[in-house]
C-alpha cells in the first residue's frame, strides 16, 4: 500500500461512501470505548495530510503510522464540537478545544482495543510536554475504524506513565520500538467523559 496512492488502493469505497446517507452516524458510543467509522472523504483528508508531512527515513511503519495518525485527528476533530485542527502550523498539540491545547496519539492494531493494551507517547526520558491533553486512539490497519481509547491531562500523564527505553520488553514479552511514556488504556480517563 505505501509508495502507491491509497486512493487507488480503496476501490470503489469512495462511490459507496457517496451513495450512503449523509447523517449516518460515524460514532458508536455503546462500548467501553468511543468507535468511529471513518467516511472516504475522511480517509482521503488523512492521506493528504499524511501525504505532506512525508515518510521519516527510519519509519517501521514505512509512513502507515502517518496515516493512522491523521485519522486519528479527524476522529478526535469531528467526535469535540467547534474544536479547531492546528496539527499543520503547530508541533505540540493538533487540536484546541475550549482553550486547550491537544496532542493526539495514535497506534494501529489489528483487533478492537483491550483496557489493558497501552497508550503511549514517544519521547526522551524527563520530557517537556507543550501542551494540556493528551488524547489516545487505536486504528485498525484497514484503516476502516477508529477507536478513541481515553485522554489525560498532560500533568497527570507525567505522573502516572512509566518511561521505557527502546529495546525494553513489558511482563508479555511485547518488545517496545521506541523509548517514551507507557500507560494502560484502563488508566486513562474515559473518551466519554471529556
Amino acid at each position: 500500500m505505501h509508495g502507491r496512492n491509497i486512493l487507488s488502493c480503496m476501490g470503489n469505497f469512495l462511490e459507496k461512501d457517496r451513495s450512503m446517507k449523509s447523517k449516518k452516524k460515524q460514532f458508536n458510543t455503546s462500548d467501553e470505548f468511543i468507535k468511529f467509522t471513518p467516511s472516504g472523504k475522511d480517509i482521503c483528508l488523512a492521506h493528504e495530510r499524511a501525504k505532506q508531512m512525508g515518510v521519516l527515513p527510519n519509519s517501521y511503519t514505512r509512513g502507515l503510522g502517518r496515516m493512522a495518525g491523521c485519522l486519528g485527528e479527524i476522529a478526535v476533530n469531528k467526535y469535540l464540537p467547534r474544536s479547531k485542527y492546528v496539527g499543520d502550523v503547530s508541533y505540540c498539540f493538533d487540536l484546541i478545544y475550549k482553550k486547550k491545547e491537544i496532542e493526539i496519539k495514535s497506534k494501529t492494531c489489528s483487533s478492537v482495543p483491550k483496557p489493558e493494551y497501552s497508550a503511549f507517547v514517544n519521547c526522551k526520558n524527563n520530557p517537556v510536554l507543550n501542551n494540556d491533553v493528551y488524547f489516545f486512539t487505536r486504528v485498525r490497519r484497514d484503516l476502516m475504524q477508529v477507536w478513541l481509547v481515553g485522554w489525560l491531562p498532560t500533568t497527570q500523564l507525567l505522573k502516572k506513565a512509566k518511561f521505557v527505553k527502546k529495546g525494553d520488553s513489558d511482563k508479555d514479552g511485547f518488545v517496545f520500538r521506541s523509548s517514551g511514556l507507557h500507560i494502560s488504556i484502563k488508566k486513562l480517563n474515559s473518551p466519554k467523559n471529556f
